[in-house]
């Protein structure tokens, strides 16, 4: 197969257009000794930046841990005394309500000794009979 000249002279020039660019994307970068230890310093610089970050936000999740403890620490004894004083209120309660049922009681007993009384004396003014104990409370009334 052959190709006519002005193809393969194309071919060849734009080869040899290329080589240079190629030559230059090939070639490693070249660092001169001044560059190299700034380089240096400054990834050392960087380095010890990153290291005082890190501490900084150790440090600060260390406080906020404290922090939340104490939080929960105080909050837990909140609710104990919460607790307590509604235990202390409910006893309260029912103390009082203890109280009330044995004063209803109470007057209940005196409501019915009074209806008892009562009919007592309403038996005494029908048949007219008096005990001794009833003659002995009249005597001292006449006296």
């Amino acid at each position: 197969m052959s190709m006519p000249k002005s193809v393969c002279l194309s071919i060849i020039v734009l080869a040899l257009m290329c080589v240079p660019s190629l030559a230059q994307n090939a070639a490693p970068h070249s660092m001169d000794m001044k560059t190299m230890p700034a380089s240096a310093e400054e990834m050392q610089s960087h380095m010890e930046q990153m290291r005082t970050q890190m501490a900084k936000m150790q440090s600060m999740m260390k406080d906020n841990m404290a922090k939340m403890d104490a939080a929960d620490a105080a909050m837990k004894s909140h609710m104990e005394t919460q607790q307590a004083t509604m235990k202390s209120e409910m006893e309260l309660k029912h103390s009082m309500m203890d109280q009330m049922q044995m004063m209803m009681d109470h007057m209940q007993q005196m409501t019915d000794r009074m209806a008892a009384m009562s009919d007592q004396m309403d038996m005494h003014k029908k048949t007219g009979k008096t005990t001794k104990k009833d003659s002995g409370m009249m005597k001292d009334q006449k006296k």
